[in-house]
């Protein structure tokens, strides 16, 4: 569905997350082989949280969200490769669509080349959500706390037709922004996490939040996505991390614009949570 491919050492011990006050950053991050990935930081404290980008989004779209979690802990986000929507590109370019198994390897390449502190709280939007599950499956160690923003549920293939699907995987595939904007393989992401680890137990703190304004049925083809199929994707991925889907009033898909003050109260919840060391049995 097109409308949701739019748009991170006081040690405390039971949480499992590290402290480390450290100074703002922002700026290119190498990452090896060439490349660089761009990365914005703020705040202190721990756990860290570490925030996933939609499809064709980047680390300035939650510039609303993330000083707020700045008051509590340390919050960082990233641009993935050819993201940038205004200006020149500030992760190196690499070709699309891509696989989410690259992104994951970004993410893991990202932490140590900047030395981040973990287990983080992975906040994700979108796109972001599958590269955060297959994350929190492949590299749980790297994991203390997850929040899903409008994801890109991991189950939402089962509930649709086959022409549904097909859709979502020719949308994903499409570069945002055009021409030569991000494109990601969607079938392939979906198929990969089916093929994963399980998600480890006990569960860390999670939460599912799911926007409650969605386009007209009239406005949008009867290929795309319902309203319905994706909160009942979403309320399926909540049940696998025994977490609540919450459905946040008033926004839209990109719900750390529309309501940037849902989305930081609930991360902070999950932070306070790590940090208490809570677990989900």
């Amino acid at each position: 569905m097109k409308a949701l491919l739019g748009f991170i050492f006081a040690l405390v011990v039971l949480a499992g997350c590290a402290a480390e006050p450290r100074a703002a950053f922002s700026g290119p991050v190498d990452i090896g082989g060439g490349r660089q990935l761009f990365l914005s930081c703020q705040g202190t404290g721990s756990p860290t949280v570490f925030i996933i980008p939609g499809k064709g989004s980047y680390a300035d779209v939650w510039s609303a969200a993330a000083p707020a979690i700045a008051t509590t802990t340390r919050v960082c986000a990233y641009d993935r490769p050819n993201t940038r929507q205004d200006g020149s590109y500030r992760s190196t370019p690499v070709p699309q669509p891509h696989s989410v198994q690259q992104d994951v390897l970004d993410v893991v390449k990202l932490i140590a080349a900047a030395r981040l502190s973990t287990p983080m709280v992975v906040v994700a939007h979108s796109y972001g959500g599958l590269i955060a599950d297959l994350l929190a499956r492949t590299h749980h160690s790297l994991v203390c706390g997850l929040v899903f923003v409008d994801p890109t549920s991991e189950y939402l293939p089962g509930l649709g037709r086959a022409d549904q699907d097909a859709e979502f995987d020719q949308s994903a595939r499409t570069p945002t922004p055009a021409p030569d904007g991000e494109g990601f393989l969607a079938d392939d992401a979906f198929a990969a996490i089916k093929a994963a680890p399980p998600l480890a137990i006990p569960r860390v703190p999670a939460v599912v939040l799911s926007s409650d304004v969605f386009p007209p049925r009239a406005a949008i083809g009867p290929e795309e996505f319902t309203k319905f199929q994706v909160h009942r994707a979403n309320t399926l991925l909540a049940d696998t991390l025994w977490a609540d889907n919450v459905i946040v009033g008033g926004s839209g898909h990109n719900m750390m614009i529309y309501q940037p003050d849902a989305v930081a109260s609930k991360t902070i919840a999950v932070v306070d949570s790590a940090r208490s060391g809570a677990k989900r049995r």
